[in-house]
């Protein structure tokens, strides 16, 4: 045996403590005894919505037997109350013993870890400390894991203040409906998007994306999912200042990403819908604009660009416009090419332009509206 049981828990408890808030537990307390005898080790975290126990068991000590008693005590004491309704407790116990007295899944200087119960930490800090104490690194003392400990019990918390918690959550939803969905369909449309190499609808998705990727980081660490408050750099830190800047960095990039979501169509092509453009004489729409309205001086046109579909869905589009007299149709698309057409305003008033897949999985509609000057 390469190591003792004492030697593996102080190392991998040394890390473990602070980063995942767990506690340690006297041999002698008289809340574990139904399992204390089979372990060397108690360590456990009650607080949240996964609170969980990380044995260590040595040789001659059963650790089926010890995480079975640790369950049903976990199942029996911690329980769903009026502020925590959601309780998911974990049990992981780690064997450290001669090869031929390991139960399945381990042997003698190597750690395997099967399964992940709710509220364990990482298994990758227990290879860590396996390996480096077969490289000879010193074990640490008992005072430097009464330390480690000290600094789990020290007051703090993750995230940030009640009131301004409570705020970013509301935050949290709005955006998250407002702009998670537009991310998740932004995430599948991205591949044709870039296939048709239209600029301003590639930006726009990867911004979604991002968007996307924002929310579900934020939800993530609120609710300490996976133990993520505990883990990403910033959000983690003992330091309430360093947590702060994360959080005001973190609301920054956020802010900025929603901004350019709009932005980026407007930069790529200015004459785009809704981009703000200072003439209506040559106006451009792309499948963004499904849905929107566009202004055109009458005498002006009107290019409709749906080449941010799959390119299998561009041959045989059918475009047509509600109003000929106000709004006609000049050039359609090639039967092969992309596709794109081109509308004259002819008059003042009001017409729509729809376009159609040949399968009918894609459609698209405009209302446009032709003055007789830009508005």
């Amino acid at each position: 045996m390469p190591f003792a049981v004492e030697d593996l828990a102080r190392t991998s408890l040394v890390r473990i403590l602070p980063r995942s808030r767990y506690r340690l537990a006297a041999q002698t307390d008289a809340r574990f005894q139904s399992f204390a005898g089979n372990t060397t080790r108690i360590a456990y975290r009650q607080q949240g919505a996964t609170p969980a126990f990380l044995l260590f068991c040595g040789s001659g000590q059963d650790p089926h037997a010890a995480a079975a008693a640790a369950a049903t005590w976990a199942e029996a004491n911690w329980r769903p109350n009026a502020i925590q309704r959601r309780v998911r407790p974990g049990v992981v116990v780690v064997h450290v013993a001669l090869g031929n007295q390991l139960t399945p899944a381990g042997q003698s200087g190597r750690v395997a870890v099967a399964g992940n119960p709710p509220g364990s930490p990482s298994g990758g800090d227990v290879k860590r400390a396996a390996a480096a104490i077969l490289r000879g690194a010193p074990v640490p003392s008992l005072g430097e894991l009464d330390l480690a400990e000290r600094n789990v019990m020290q007051v703090r918390t993750v995230g940030v203040p009640r009131i301004v918690g409570g705020a970013l959550s509301l935050c949290l939803i709005l955006v998250a409906l407002r702009y998670g969905l537009g991310g998740v369909f932004g995430l599948f449309a991205l591949p044709g998007a870039i296939a048709s190499g239209n600029l301003a609808e590639v930006g726009s998705l990867v911004v979604s994306v991002l968007i996307l990727a924002g929310i579900l980081l934020g939800i993530g660490v609120l609710l300490n999912i996976g133990n993520l408050a505990f883990r990403v750099p910033g959000f983690s830190s003992p330091v309430s200042r360093t947590r702060n800047l994360a959080w005001g960095g973190y609301v920054v990039a956020m802010v900025s990403l929603i901004v350019a979501q709009s932005a980026v169509p407007s930069a790529v092509n200015p004459n785009n819908v809704g981009a703000g453009q200072t003439q209506y004489l040559h106006v451009t729409a792309t499948t963004s604009d499904d849905g929107g309205e566009t202004y055109v001086t009458a005498g002006g046109d009107l290019t409709v660009d749906l080449s941010g579909w799959p390119s299998t869905e561009w041959p045989g589009v059918q475009f047509k416009t509600s109003n000929p007299s106000v709004l006609s149709l000049d050039a359609a698309p090639g039967a092969d090419g992309k596709p794109i057409s081109k509308f004259t305003a002819h008059q003042t008033g009001a017409s729509r332009v729809d376009a159609t897949s040949t399968d009918g999985r894609y459609t698209f509609q405009l209302r446009v509206d032709v003055g007789a000057s830009a508005p």
